[in-house]
């Protein structure tokens, strides 16, 4: 294909993704909006005490994204009181120019960093289409990434520093050092490689230690890189708001694949396209054109990939939003792969252009399916792929606990233990079981450890549960269910057996309605359609329960501790009150079950 046709190709892509922006706000974009309009209208990159509250009444009035954005971070207020915000303003400030033009005109100040992703995007595309293989190279241009285009977001100008970087490494490595900085000013985790590449342009021709072009762009990215943590240092006495609570260690082989073999985040599952092309070039040149895989700059972006892997398995919090369901971190390794993207497009055999083009058809249809952008952002809902294996084959995947947790219990901090809805894995949290799912064999006894999660695997055969104890992590944040169980007891075995075949929770067309509970420490109901058992624990003096039944029903109240059944209670339906229950007092665990009569 020729280029002037695939260009052709590339602005009507982008084109026909301009055309459906909506600009919304996702993750922490309201902070670049509001240092953005504070920069176009000549003021600090700071709010001043005054300045808060309207530039929050501002935001707000951007749409219902931005109902709950705030701007208050009390430990990033400067000694003349003015309110910082994490992330650094080198990208607002590239948005400025188009958010002081959208303002002029009376537009949305978000269509300006609308402007400054088309210009990037746009910039980007040239280059592709000015270097070797456009058509392989294009895949970063047709995937997800588009999905950036109409949020405030940095994840794409970091995407297009690194993909812009490595394509004008061979003619323009001053340049493509100065971008490097750009990327590794906005996100500490691309310093090391920044510094990678700067030490591997000096290895690779040591005449460049003299070039001044050369040494202006090392400088030049350096500067870059200072400049936030002098800034900060500056105004708040720490280098990065961002590193500021991340312990430096030695991730794990699993948690430094994340990015990429994650089932609900990682680029293998959510943009295998991408991952095909890489392994078909790899495989491609590795069988038929050896030298160019040995290509010395193709090892360097491997280490830098590798450097990056370790940077971001640093942060605590890895299932982030400001994604569609993609990590960012997946993200921004896709522009490493570009180099040998590029070798394997160039060679002079026929198939790997036909296949390029093939690769390039998948990634768009791929991308319009699974990330248009009107889809919103998702990091509290599991994949298709991820409910599949949690629930069908639990003991295939243990996640990070952060990942299984959030979007199981759908909050953030996330509300632990939980498990799945069929109780087929789960993610005990020191021993405790959420109350969906009654404990069932005893887990090693370092899951009762402080902070210490563990996994539930159910057996194939259904009779039981592997645990699988979670390595100590740095703490994530996490609300404790009120309702839990410690461990297998009498009574739970007991009560295992009465909600045999029944659901938990109360759905529309329940046999019993709960209308009330008075002096216990809380009830559970699990119902079916004939059929509904409630479960109290810890009753006091006066305890009881009002309820309602569609039909004459027979109450069983059972001594779960002991497997006696107390008394029997004749229920009425439609009554014009609730029904009322006694329950007897002191009691630890109580079942009441409700049956037709």
């Amino acid at each position: 294909m020729s280029r002037h046709v695939w260009a052709l190709c590339l602005v009507a892509w982008l084109g026909a993704a301009l055309w459906q922006a909506n600009p919304v706000r996702v993750g922490d974009g309201h902070e670049h909006v509001a240092v953005a309009l504070n920069l176009s209208r000549g003021h600090a990159p700071s709010f001043a005490p005054d300045q808060l509250a309207a530039v929050e009444r501002e935001l707000r009035a951007l749409g219902p994204s931005f109902a709950t954005a705030s701007l208050v971070h009390p430990d990033l207020v400067g000694r003349d009181g003015r309110q910082d915000v994490p992330h650094f303003w080198l990208y607002p400030l590239l948005a400025t120019p188009g958010v002081w033009l959208a303002r002029v005109v009376g537009a949305s100040p978000l269509w300006g960093f609308v402007a400054l992703h088309v210009a990037l995007l746009a910039g980007l595309g040239a280059l592709m289409l000015a270097r070797p293989a456009p058509v392989w190279t294009s895949l970063l241009l047709l995937s997800p990434l588009i999905w950036w285009l109409d949020k405030p977001s940095t994840d794409l100008l970091l995407v297009t520093c690194l993909g812009g970087a490595l394509l004008l490494w061979a003619t323009r490595p001053g340049v493509a050092m100065l971008l490097l900085g750009v990327g590794a000013s906005q996100n500490p985790g691309l310093i090391l490689v920044a510094a990678l590449f700067a030490a591997w342009g000096s290895i690779e021709r040591p005449a460049r230690l003299m070039c001044r072009r050369w040494q202006a762009g090392v400088l030049g990215a350096a500067a870059l890189i200072v400049l936030p943590a002098a800034y900060y240092l500056w105004r708040l006495g720490l280098p990065s708001p961002l590193t500021a609570s991340t312990a430096t260690r030695w991730p794990g082989v699993l948690d430094a694949l994340f990015p990429l073999t994650d089932v609900t985040m990682g680029l293998v599952v959510r943009y295998p396209p991408y991952v095909l092309a890489v392994l078909i070039a790899a495989a491609w040149l590795a069988r038929r054109e050896l030298l160019r895989l040995r290509d010395p700059f193709i090892a360097t972006t491997l280490l830098a990939a590798l450097a990056l892997l370790w940077a971001v398995g640093q942060p605590v919090s890895q299932n982030h939003g400001g994604s569609p369901d993609l990590s960012r971190y997946a993200l921004w390794l896709m522009p490493l792969a570009l180099p040998l993207l590029q070798q394997a497009g160039s060679s002079p055999h026929r198939l790997p252009a036909r296949l390029g083009v093939a690769l390039a058809v998948v990634s768009a249809a791929w991308t319009l399916a699974a990330f248009p952008l009107s889809r919103p952002e998702g990091h509290l809902q599991p994949t298709r792929v991820a409910s599949w294996l949690w629930s069908r084959h639990p003991m295939w995947n243990d996640p990070r606990p952060e990942v299984f947790a959030e979007r199981l219990s759908h909050a953030e901090p996330a509300v632990v233990p939980t498990g799945t809805s069929d109780c087929n894995k789960v993610l005990l949290y020191e021993g405790q079981w959420p109350v969906a799912c009654l404990p069932q064999d005893t887990p090693p006894d370092a899951c009762f450890d402080p902070q210490r999660f563990c996994y539930a695997n159910r057996t194939a055969t259904g009779a039981g549960y592997l645990f699988m104890v979670e390595p100590l992590r740095p703490g994530f944040p996490v609300v404790t269910a009120e309702r839990t169980w410690a461990r297998e007891t009498p009574a739970v075995a007991t009560m295992r057996q009465l909600v045999r075949g029944l659901t938990i929770g109360e759905p529309a067309e329940a046999f019993v309605s709960l209308r009330g509970l008075w002096n216990a420490a809380w009830i559970e109901e699990w119902s079916g359609k004939d059929r509904s058992v409630f479960y109290v624990r810890n009753t006091r003096p006066d305890a009881r329960i009002g309820v309602r039944v569609r039909q004459r029903a027979l109450a069983r109240v059972i001594d779960l501790n002991r497997a006696v059944e107390i008394a029997t209670y004749p229920i009425e339906a439609n009554t014009a009150n609730p029904e009322s229950i006694p329950l007897p007092d002191a009691t630890p665990d109580l079942a009441i079950t409700f049956e037709p009569r």
